[in-house]
């Protein structure tokens, strides 16, 4: 079989890794393959897989005459794209699909036509807005993808088995659990901690989310060394935050006892180091893909979120954490609102989109206010080193985990959907 794997995201790198885990799975099964990537994408392909990946670049009319000379030369038995819903857009992604006919090329492919779907996107035409709602216009339009591409829905983050309503085929990219060998799970800690019982925290944060609270002039990333600082500093064992995000995000307070470290995007490998090194994984991205990678390593995760305005936070709060709040709405009015995903909002959308619904990773992570005053500080405290609290997430996790041992890998059900176009040809 020979597979053509797309990625042309530009924001982002969930997507890209995931087709790199696709990648790996379809060569060990024999099969050959070609990658058609963004500047971004080959950063972490490219050492991988050397040859087989064609740049995708800035101008539209070029991308389609690479994308043309790839199908006579390579002929696709599959076509698989990573996420197909953000091509059209006009931000995000390397320009190919607003090139005139493409779109409509794609009923000639003789190629079985794919599309992951990581977040719902892919089963209906939606409209989400990509910052804050009451803050920004700004909002992604996706429209309803090719009447006979067919949907992967990568696992994590989607249920790993049936659910109303949704289209597509579950596929697992890693044989569970995850984790890294303990010589090098020491050595990364060593890297950060001082002591071996240190404690390590990690905080990945996607470029989209900072760049769309730059863009908002949100403080959120301002204010949070010291929110973490309220949550984390006064523990008998010294804590360290690595945060991966632009290098510099989280300014570090004096006289805190919480050391940070901000870190710029660093290879797939020190990534995962970090990951399964770390006492706790804490997001404000609740449908990070990082997270579900976390959670098939049997880490505590921790979604930090906000259901709550301003107003009701000052009844709530006291101390420091309700000084933090007001400082935010002082700097910028609209600072405090719901969301579930920093700083999209994303509340409704969850409840829209098909990823969250009956699915049992939910039950594998912990949300977390992030305003949450006493009640947040004594559980986050308790997943970070109570040894019952982090067990019996534990034991929740291996529920999912459980699900996912019983679905295919992605070669597998990539062989399944193009024998099954072979056969309806």
């Amino acid at each position: 079989m020979r597979a053509l794997l797309v990625t042309p995201i530009q924001e982002g790198s969930g997507e890209t890794i995931t087709m790199l885990h696709v990648g790996e799975n379809l060569v060990a099964r024999g099969h050959a393959i070609r990658f058609l990537a963004s500047p971004l994408a080959r950063g972490f392909l490219e050492g991988r897989f050397g040859d087989a990946v064609r740049p995708l670049g800035g101008d539209g009319a070029e991308n389609r005459r690479l994308w043309d000379a790839t199908l006579r030369e390579f002929r696709p038995d599959v076509v698989v794209f990573a996420d197909y819903p953000w091509m059209p857009l006009p931000k995000g992604c390397v320009p190919l699909a607003a090139e005139p006919g493409w779109v409509e090329s794609l009923d000639d492919l003789d190629a079985c036509l794919v599309t992951l779907d990581h977040f719902g996107f892919a089963q209906r035409a939606m409209n989400v807005f990509s910052g804050p709602p009451h803050l920004s216009l700004h909002y992604h339009a996706f429209s309803a993808i090719p009447s006979r591409m067919r949907i992967l829905l990568p696992c994590p983050m989607h249920e790993p088995g049936p659910v109303d309503g949704r289209k597509g085929e579950c596929f697992r990219y890693w044989d569970v659990p995850l984790g890294i060998p303990g010589a090098a799970r020491r050595e990364t800690r060593a890297r950060y901690l001082a002591r071996e019982d240190d404690l390590l925290v990690f905080h990945p944060v996607p470029s989209w989310a900072w760049r769309s609270a730059e863009a908002t002039q949100l403080p959120y990333y301002d204010v949070l060394p010291e929110i973490l600082d309220y949550y984390f500093g006064d523990l008998p064992r010294p804590v360290t935050i690595v945060s991966v995000n632009n290098g510099r995000l989280l300014a570090p307070r004096a006289g805190s006892q919480v050391r940070i470290v901000n870190l710029p995007p660093i290879p797939t490998e020190q990534f995962e180091a970090l990951l399964f090194s770390a006492d706790l994984v804490t997001t404000e991205n609740k449908v990070s893909i990082a997270m579900g990678k976390a959670i098939c390593g049997l880490q505590p995760c921790a979604a930090l979120k906000n259901s709550y305005r301003v107003l009701e936070l000052m009844d709530r709060l006291e101390g420091p954490l309700r000084d933090v709040v007001l400082a935010m709405e002082r700097r910028r009015l609209g600072s405090i609102y719901p969301y579930e995903v920093f700083p999209t909002g994303m509340g409704d959308v969850l409840e829209e989109i098909i990823l969250y619904r009956g699915n049992s990773l939910t039950d594998a992570f912990w949300d977390c206010e992030v305003f949450g005053g006493e009640p947040s500080r004594a559980a986050l405290r308790r997943y970070l080193t109570d040894p019952s609290t982090r067990a019996e997430l534990r034991a929740r996790q291996q529920v999912y985990l459980q699900k996912l041992r019983q679905v295919g890998d992605s070669a597998q059900v990539l062989e399944a959907l193009v024998e099954e176009h072979r056969g309806g040809r």
